[in-house]
């Protein structure tokens, strides 16, 4: 089983109160919207190191050969500048540090599993405040990121991926005459040299996208693991099933190749 290292999909929450004309603020809570993707992962048997975006920011592996302590790196709905900058005096040092985004590349390329998944902050997201477009890791995903200001496209009547390989190991032996419905994504546009697995949308975008880069493997998924837009997709019986075929897929356990 594969040593998965996962960052995204949470959020601090803060309060703002107003009593008449007074204001105070508090933090309410951390949310953790990764909790569906980390259970079903380590019960199928990988194991999973867990940062929320505001850890990963901190302690995201500096460079490959630090990520090579994980087979997959995941990530899911988390910004451009918290994967790039450095906190603290960090920030203001010359050089600052390693370039994190060249770093994951270098990692892929000499073995590493990268699933890039969807979401406000990820590919271009809310009002383009994701930021990945230009990046070295858009150029090795296998579906363009859009240079558009917001690539959201919401869909709160709920739409439901059609699937063009169900024999790919990352889909197979699921049900997928009814995969579940998704509350939104994120708006791409396919790669010649990639295996579209599955499509999205009144104007067919891609879904599910994946390919070989060197030595490594990448997964890309344009919605969300997690609620708001993958409110259906994480009570899906196959969850857990799918999920855990992506990461045998994405670590070389389970076969390459056009199936």
């Amino acid at each position: 089983m594969a040593k998965v290292l996962y960052a995204g999909d949470s959020a601090i929450m803060a309060v703002l109160g107003l009593e008449g004309i007074e204001v105070f603020s508090l933090m309410d809570q951390i949310w953790d919207a990764g909790v569906h993707l980390r259970t079903a992962l380590e019960a199928a048997g990988h194991t999973v190191t867990r940062l929320l975006s505001h850890e990963a920011y901190y302690h995201l592996p500096e460079t490959a050969e630090a990520l090579a302590a994980h087979d997959v790196l995941i990530l899911s709905d988390i910004g451009h500048d918290t994967v790039m900058l450095y906190p603290g005096e960090r920030r203001n040092a010359v050089p600052m540090g390693p370039n994190r985004m060249k770093e994951i590349v270098r990692y892929v390329e000499q073995g590493g599993g990268l699933a890039y998944v969807g979401g406000y902050f990820t590919f271009q997201g809310h009002h383009g405040q994701g930021r990945w477009y230009g990046t070295p890791v858009a150029r090795i995903l296998p579906v363009e990121i859009l240079s558009l200001h917001d690539d959201r496209i919401e869909t709160p009547e709920g739409v439901r991926p059609r699937v063009l390989n169900a024999d790919h190991p990352v889909m197979a032996g699921i049900p997928w005459d009814e995969p579940p419905l998704f509350m939104g994504y994120n708006k791409t546009n396919p790669r010649a040299d990639a295996d579209l697995l599955a499509r999205i949308g009144d104007d067919d975008d891609p879904f599910i996208a994946c390919g070989s880069v060197g030595q490594g493997r990448v997964l890309a998924i344009t919605s969300d693991v997690a609620p708001h837009w993958g409110s259906g997709f994480v009570k899906w019986p196959h969850y857990q099933q799918f999920w855990d075929q992506a990461i045998r897929w994405l670590s070389g356990e389970l076969g390459q190749g056009r199936l």
